[in-house]
C-alpha cells in the first residue's frame, strides 16, 4: 500500500470511530511518560504528536506528564521503570540499554537498510506478525506502542577514512551492530554515553563518533568539531526507538481506548517519516555551509566492509535469539523481506547522498 493510500485508509478508519459522548466514554487520567531524549529531539516531538492525538480523540480525558532528558529515569532505567510501574509510558532503545531483556528487538542490524521509513513500517508489521517478539515485551510487563528506527549511521571523524585499513587503532564512540563491525575492522569501540563522547572528542579522548543518526549529529554540531564525515560503508539503520506502556495499565484500558492508542501510533509513524526527511534536508543545508569534508567510500570498498563483518554480526544476533528460544536466521529473513517491500513503496535518499547531489549541482 502506498503511503497516500495508507493515510487515506487510516483517515477513514479513524473517522468511523463511534464515540458519541466522549466526555463520558473514558475515565480521566494522566499518564507519566519518561525518556532519556531531550524535549527538542525529533523522537520527542513525534511522541508529543502521538500523545496529542490521544488527548484530542479522548476529548481531553487522557493527558500526559512528561519527564524528558533522563529527568526521572536514566536510559538504562526507562523500560525497567515501565515494567515496574514507576512510569506509565516511556521511549528509549531497549535493545541497546536492556539487551538481556530485549535481545530479539535488536533486529535493525547493519547492512539491512539505509531507509528509516521502510525500517519503521517493516518493524511495525514484523512485530504484529511475530509472536516471539510480542512475548519478549509481555514477559517484561510492557506493551509496545510505537517503533521509530533512527536514521542511517555515519562516521564523524578527525581522521580521513577511505579504506578499512584507515580504521586501524581508531577509538570510535559506537554502540550496537556498528560497534561490532568497527571492532572487526580494527577500531576500538568506546561505549560511553553520547554526551560524554562529545566531551571526549573535544579533549582528544576519541577519534570519531558513530551510531548517531545523520541529522542528529548535524543538529548537535558535530560538523564543527571534526574534519571528516563518512557514510561508513552504508551500515544503515542501527537502532529502533520504542515507545512502551506498562502492560497492566494497558490491560486496564477499554477496547475503545486501546484502539485510539493503536490508531494514533500509526498516524505518529507517518508523521515521523515526513519529519525525519525534513530534518535530513535541513541538515544537508547546514553541511553545505560548513567546512567539513564529506568522504564517500568506493562501492567496492563498502562491499568489502560488509563482507568482512556481516556474517559475524548475524551470527551474534542468532546466538542471542537462540538463548531465548528464537530462530535468528528466520527472524532476520522475515524482517528483511518486509523491509524490501517497504523500500519499494517509500524510496529514501540518505543524508550524505543528498549532500553530494546538492554539492555537485552547485
Amino acid at each position: 500500500m502506498k503511503k497516500r493510500q495508507f493515510l487515506a485508509a487510516l483517515a477513514v478508519s479513524t473517522s468511523t470511530l463511534a464515540f458519541p459522548s466522549l466526555s463520558n466514554a473514558f475515565e480521566a487520567m494522566t499518564l507519566k511518560v519518561a525518556s532519556n531524549y531531550p524535549s527538542t529531539s525529533l523522537f520527542s516531538r513525534v511522541q508529543q504528536f502521538y500523545t496529542d492525538q490521544i488527548t484530542q480523540k479522548t476529548d481531553g480525558k487522557v493527558t500526559f506528564e512528561w519527564f524528558y532528558g533522563s529527568a526521572l529515569l536514566k536510559a538504562t532505567d526507562i523500560f525497567p521503570g515501565i515494567s515496574r510501574s514507576v512510569v506509565d509510558m516511556g521511549f528509549s532503545v531497549p535493545a541497546a540499554f536492556n539487551p538481556r531483556e530485549y535481545p530479539l528487538s535488536d533486529i535493525t542490524l547493519p547492512f539491512i537498510t539505509t531507509n528509516p521509513g521502510a525500517a519503521s513500517m517493516a518493524f511495525a508489521e514484523w512485530y504484529q506478525n511475530t509472536p516471539a517478539v510480542q512475548q519478549e515485551f509481555k514477559k517484561n510487563n510492557v506493551h509496545l506502542l510505537l517503533t521509530l528506527p533512527a536514521a542511517e549511521n555515519v562516521l564523524w571523524s578527525m581522521n580521513k577514512v577511505q579504506t578499512a585499513e584507515d580504521l586501524q587503532g581508531m577509538r570510535i564512540r559506537t554502540l550496537l551492530g556498528p560497534g561490532a563491525a568497527f571492532t572487526m575492522l580494527g577500531a576500538t569501540a568506546v561505549t560511553v554515553p553520547y554526551t560524554d563522547a562529545i566531551d571526549l572528542m573535544s579533549r582528544g579522548g576519541v577519534d570519531a563518533i558513530s551510531t548517531t543518526p545523520f541529522e542528529q549529529g548535524v543538529m548537535d554540531g558535530l560538523h564543527d568539531m571534526v574534519k571528516y564525515l563518512s557514510p561508513a560503508a552504508d551500515m544503515g539503520i542501527f537502532a529502533t526507538v520504542m515507545t512502551g506502556i506498562n502492560l497492566d495499565r494497558w490491560n486496564s484500558f477499554s477496547p475503545e481506548l486501546q484502539k485510539i492508542f493503536t490508531d494514533s501510533s500509526q498516524e505518529a509513524l507517518m508523521f515521523y517519516i515526513d519529519e525525519q526527511s525534513k530534518e535530513v534536508d535541513k541538515a544537508v543545508e547546514t553541511l553545505l555551509q560548513s567546512e567539513i569534508e564529506v568522504v564517500p567510500l568506493d562501492p567496492a570498498e563498502a562491499q568489502r566492509w560488509e563482507q568482512a563483518t556481516r556474517e559475524q554480526i548475524t551470527n551474534a544476533y542468532s546466538e542471542k535469539a537462540s538463548r531465548v528460544g528464537g530462530n535468528g536466521p528466520e527472524l532476520i529473513e522475515s524482517f528483511t523481506v518486509l523491509v524490501r517491500k517497504y523500500e519499494q513503496q517509500s524510496p529514501y535518499t540518505t543524508g550524505i547522498d543528498r549532500y553530494l547531489q546538492r554539492k555537485g549541482a552547485n
